[in-house]
């Protein structure tokens, strides 16, 4: 028996999307790595149960998935920071679900049929240099943000730090949930260790370029994964 069928569905949502493009925004920020974010001033308790109806460009009925709010923006919260009110939503069992594999192929068919809007897309974000970023636990993570991904930016050690203004993908990894964040970042800041500064580290400050509400609220559901419920 899945953890979905223990789960009671407490209500019933439906998101429609009126192109393709806008789809494939979403899905791969969010819906691919296991969750969406629904924008809307109606909210519900963190942990609600909800099934969301997926209404597609191009697919003649909607796809039906089962997911567990993990994290809500408030409306006084959305105005007091200038984000967007909604709800950050984990899919229940995901990579267990026959609508992933409908929703990988609906995505394989629509960008043979329009692949010149995806490569676009693709090519307008296109960066040379990719970086891994994993967190040894949930704490450090919490740490970095409060620290430093709160401001737009994160900081990384290395003995070989890149040059100012190189740029990266720079791809964040859940250390529990193993879910992946990837943000576009450029070097604004680089450090040397003093050997006669025991507490000095080498590294590189990372500024996140191109930071829209999107983004941010793709950071939100990426910290509130499994978090709410355990503070």
């Amino acid at each position: 028996m899945s953890r979905r069928d223990l789960l009671r569905i407490e209500a019933k949502v439906d998101v429609e999307y009126q192109n393709f493009e806008q789809f494939f925004q979403e899905y791969t920020k969010n819906i691919s790595l296991g969750g969406i974010f629904i924008k809307t001033e109606k909210m519900v308790p963190v942990q609600t149960v909800l099934e969301i109806g997926l209404k597609l460009p191009e697919l003649a009925e909607p796809l039906t998935l089962v997911g567990e709010v993990v994290h809500a923006i408030t409306p006084q919260m959305a105005k007091e920071h200038g984000w967007e009110p909604g709800l950050g939503i984990h899919f229940v069992d995901y990579d267990e679900e026959e609508a992933k594999t409908k929703l990988e192929q609906y995505v394989r068919n629509l960008t043979k049929k329009h692949p010149d809007k995806i490569n676009d897309r693709r090519k307008s974000h296109r960066v040379p240099l990719r970086l891994r970023v994993k967190f040894p636990n949930l704490q450090t993570l919490m740490e970095d943000y409060a620290k430093d991904i709160s401001q737009g930016g994160i900081f990384i050690q290395s003995e070989n730090p890149r040059q100012l203004g190189d740029r990266f993908i720079v791809t964040m990894v859940h250390p529990d949930t193993k879910q992946e964040l990837e943000l576009e970042g450029e070097v604004v800041r680089v450090a040397r260790r003093e050997p006669r500064d025991p507490g000095s580290v080498s590294g590189m400050g990372i500024r996140f370029v191109d930071l829209d509400e999107k983004a941010k609220k793709a950071i939100e559901l990426f910290l509130a994964t499994d978090y709410p419920a355990n503070r």
